[in-house]
């Protein structure tokens, strides 16, 4: 059993509030959970309006399934949300 993780820190354009961000996040979120059945959660910089740090792991059998999902995830926020991921940390247990 592997269990594999990703930490990634989003700059978000168009923030110019907390509410603003709240809804970008969250929208991630909900996308990423329901679409690529991982757990995530936002991890630090909850005060900051413009930036983020979203937590993402998957639990599988096969360590080279779960980096693709892992992978699909990061490119599925790259085109789908105005937003920049400046730093990607990955973790494997």
């Amino acid at each position: 059993m592997k269990l594999m993780g990703i930490e990634l820190t989003i700059l978000i354009y168009d923030a110019y509030s907390l509410k603003d961000k709240r809804s970008v996040i969250k929208s991630i979120l909900k996308k990423v959970s329901n679409q690529f059945n991982v757990s995530v959660a936002e991890m630090d910089e909850l005060d900051t309006q413009n930036r983020a740090v979203i937590g993402v792991g998957i639990v599988g059998n096969s360590s080279v399934l779960c980096e693709k999902i892992l992978n699909q995830v990061i490119q599925y926020i790259e085109a789908n949300y105005e937003v920049e991921i400046t730093d990607i940390d990955r973790f494997v247990y």
